[in-house]
């Protein structure tokens, strides 16, 4: 018997007392706020995570002190996919807050499952160190920085509560004080090499300042109401308070409709009447990675609502400037906010564990999630429909006005064109966006009432300063697919024009097209073999989403039905192309020559392009660098190592870097020149981590608030999508790292992701 075998033997025996290792140094990073392991298992969220030598008993408690002091809602947990650990989740979120700091960790009472309980044992956690800003990377984070600011959305702001008076101290309420996330969770996860939170900006601002008695009782990480004493020396300080409410989002696992996730919990509720009902001037910020219930505003007279989103490692300094002034807010909403998750028709179908169990994107059951709404999304539906919404898409307030004028438009039969002019008609610099929206007729198809199909945003407009925007829409923006025809067709009838800056901009102007055009011929390519109703304006109550055909489906063991597939030959022989060519062509000279990348792809065999499609290795084990995958290396071509790596907001790697914020946030700035600016960052840095292509952007369109990808996708429109997608893989690309489009259709649900068939009409 070897060492090793022994000592496991000693370890496992039944009447050994379980003992606890580190996995890794025991540094708490609490600017991670869900941390790496949250993505498997929510219960781990914010935890310190050690590792158990033998099986636990799950429900024996005991007893974890931080100096000192009792440390609630310990985990001690089975888990399957960290190579079938046993481990203990402490949570330290909001106990260890300082940089550098040791803490006294004391552990005793657990007992395993075979009764034995251990011996006390006591460990010793640092914060992590604090690091600088590198002079090298300022452009870099300045461009983070920007995006921050310009990604943050006003939605309310009632009396001219915002901006915040300077030499106010700021009453901060809510377990999101020190649960400041900037970024989601797993593939689109950031690994800053520095971040600051939103209280580090305060202290390091000299026109404000914190009632650091409200942070300290916010170490709860709780969402619960001060006592009426420190209340009321709250109110003696400022009448104004700050409400935070967050919410994780990301890889692996769906949000839901349940209190606290979609609506708010109990304590959220509480909290904010308990809080509006002391102080007269309260505004909530919405740290959030989806839209939620923000109904509350109105029935608790919140006076301020900001939506911050996930805004990466300058979101701190970002918000800050937003409240204070400093940076007049631009950012418009990227999706309509629904006053209640049923308003929404896709929530009839989509997977909602509120009621059910939780599933990963690993669960092995079959789910079918049909697209009832079928073009029917976000400000599509409520425009048509005439349903009333929270904030309607692309909405956004200013510290400031503006005034938007739009010349008249002329058509050729080419493009749509027209100038409009926005003018800065307040007493405040700002940006404003320029919406053009189309209303097609239904002369061949039934449309929408309003599709986006042009934005710009301007410059920074002193007061008084105006801009000329031309508005150029080339006419496949005016076509639809039909089905029938198998074609994108320019329908003859009146196109109705829209212009504004949100989803309710007022007609301005129209044309008229004589008679039908295709302008695309296309084929079948994606079509659904299962029929089902889809909704229609012809029939509103006769085709409301029902969710007949959604949910887990009992006994399905594969995808069904198949679609028809092509078959391809195989063409000649590897033995009979080099004899063609003469010789192997060698990837190095693909590189010198990039037109023999045809010939280099036909020499390869069936088996061999079989192979290199399939990743070779990833590096998401904790001995990785965490890169996504590797492509295939094969034998005799000369091919070169080829890692890849998730990002979005940054590179997804174990290795700090840029940390720009989440792709909704990017999206809500509508910059276009911004979000190109990002890629080419993000494209940078990866060029220097030695990844030559990062898995972005992703695109996939919201079609449901609650899919845990959320953050990483940019929009319910997708012609918002599209073009800030394209505009940041041109900057990724510019600076010589492959972009690559990702999750394009149909990703909508991590739950049973790999198992989940959307089924969705061509159109």
């Amino acid at each position: 018997m070897g060492m090793e075998e022994a000592i496991g033997e000693i370890l496992t025996a039944k009447d050994q007392k379980p003992m606890l290792f580190e996995i890794g140094p025991l540094e708490y990073d609490f600017h991670d706020i869900d941390g790496l392991y949250y993505m498997l298992d929510r219960k781990l969220s914010g935890c310190l995570l050690l590792m158990w030598t033998k099986p636990m008993d799950p429900n024996a408690e005991g007893t974890v002190l931080l100096d000192g002091v009792p440390v609630d809602g310990c985990v001690s947990q089975y888990m399957a996919v960290m190579g079938n650990m046993w481990v203990l989740g402490i949570p330290l979120r909001g106990r260890v807050i300082e940089y550098g700091k040791s803490y006294q960790l004391h552990i005793e009472g657990y007992a395993d499952a075979d009764g034995n309980v251990m011996e006390p044992q006591d460990f010793t956690v640092r914060g992590v160190e604090k690091t600088e800003p590198k002079p090298e990377y300022a452009e870099h984070e300045q461009t983070a920085l920007q995006a921050a600011r310009e990604g943050i959305v006003l939605l309310k702001n009632e009396g001219g509560i915002l901006p915040l008076a300077k030499g106010s101290v700021l009453n901060l309420f809510g377990k999101g004080v020190h649960e400041f996330r900037i970024g989601a969770v797993g593939a689109g996860k950031i690994n800053p090499r520095y971040s600051v939170n939103f209280l580090e900006a305060v202290r390091a601002d000299r026109d404000y300042s914190l009632n650091e008695e409200l942070v300290s009782f916010y170490s709860c990480d709780r969402d619960v109401l001060p006592p009426a004493e420190m209340m009321e020396r709250a109110k003696k300080v400022s009448d104004t308070a700050v409400i935070f409410l967050t919410r994780a989002a990301g890889e692996n696992q769906d949000a839901s409709s349940a209190k606290g996730e979609y609506y708010l919990s109990d304590e959220e509720e509480e909290l904010i009447r308990g809080v509006s009902e002391v102080f007269p001037n309260t505004i909530a910020v919405l740290n959030v990675g989806y839209p939620i219930d923000v109904t509350f505003a109105e029935e608790y007279q919140v006076k301020g609502l900001v939506y911050l989103g996930f805004a990466g490692m300058l979101a701190g300094p970002a918000l800050l400037d937003i409240l204070s002034g400093n940076v007049n807010p631009s950012g418009k909403l990227p999706d309509t906010w629904a006053l209640d998750y049923f308003d929404i028709p896709s929530s009839k179908n989509f997977y909602d564990c509120a009621d059910k169990p939780r599933l990963t994107s690993e669960d092995t059951v079959y789910i079918d999630t049909c697209y009832e709404e079928d073009i029917y999304v976000g400000y599509r539906y409520f425009k048509t429909f005439g349903k009333k919404e929270a904030y309607p898409f692309g909405f956004g307030l200013s510290y400031t006005e503006f005034e938007i004028r739009c010349g008249a438009f002329s058509f050729d039969g080419e493009a749509l064109v027209a100038e409009a002019v926005i003018r800065n008609t307040g007493e405040q610099a700002g940006k404003e966006v320029l919406q053009i929206y189309i209303g097609k007729p239904e002369t061949d198809l039934e449309q929408p009432e309003k599709e986006m199909v042009f934005f710009e945003k301007t410059k920074e407009l002193a007061p008084g300063e105006e801009q000329t925007i031309s508005i150029y829409v080339p006419v496949k923006m005016l076509t639809s697919f039909s089905e029938e025809e198998k074609a994108y067709i320019l329908s003859a009838g009146e196109y109705r024009i829209y212009a504004g800056n949100s989803a309710d901009a007022e007609l301005c102007g129209s044309i008229s097209v004589s008679e039908k055009r295709i302008v695309k011929k296309a084929e079948h390519l994606m079509k659904c073999g299962k029929k089902f109703t889809r909704l229609s304006r012809k029939d509103p109550e006769g085709t409301l989403p029902a969710g007949e055909f959604s949910g887990v489906v009992p006994g399905k063991t594969t995808f069904l039905p198949y679609q028809e597939r092509r078959s391809y030959p195989a063409g000649k022989s590897l033995t009979e192309r080099i004899q063609e060519q003469g010789s192997r062509i060698m990837f190095d000279e693909v590189r010198k020559d990039p037109k023999l990348s045809a010939k280099f792809a036909e020499q390869l065999t069936p088996a061999e392009l079989a192979r290199l499609t399939v990743c070779a290795s990833a590096g998401w084990g904790m001995e990785g660098i965490g890169e996504a995958g590797r492509v295939f290396r094969l034998d005799g071509y000369g091919l070169p190592d080829f890692p890849v790596s998730d990002g979005n907001s940054g590179i997804n790697l174990n290795v700090k870097n840029i940390g720009m914020p989440s792709g909704a946030v990017l999206c809500a700035s509508f910059n276009k020149a911004l979000c190109e600016e990002s890629g080419r960052v993000i494209g940078e840095e990866a060029k220097e981590l030695g990844i030559p292509l990062v898995l972005a952007p992703a695109f996939n369109i919201h079609r449901n608030p609650l899919n845990g990808r959320q953050p990483e996708y940019f929009s319910e429109d997708p012609y918002l999508s599209g073009v800030m997608a394209g505009h940041y893989a041109r900057g990724m690309e510019s600076a010589g790292t492959a972009a690559c489009y990702k999750h394009l259709i149909g990703n909508n649900c991590e739950s049973s992701r790999k198992r989940n068939q959307s089924l969705i009409s061509e159109r």
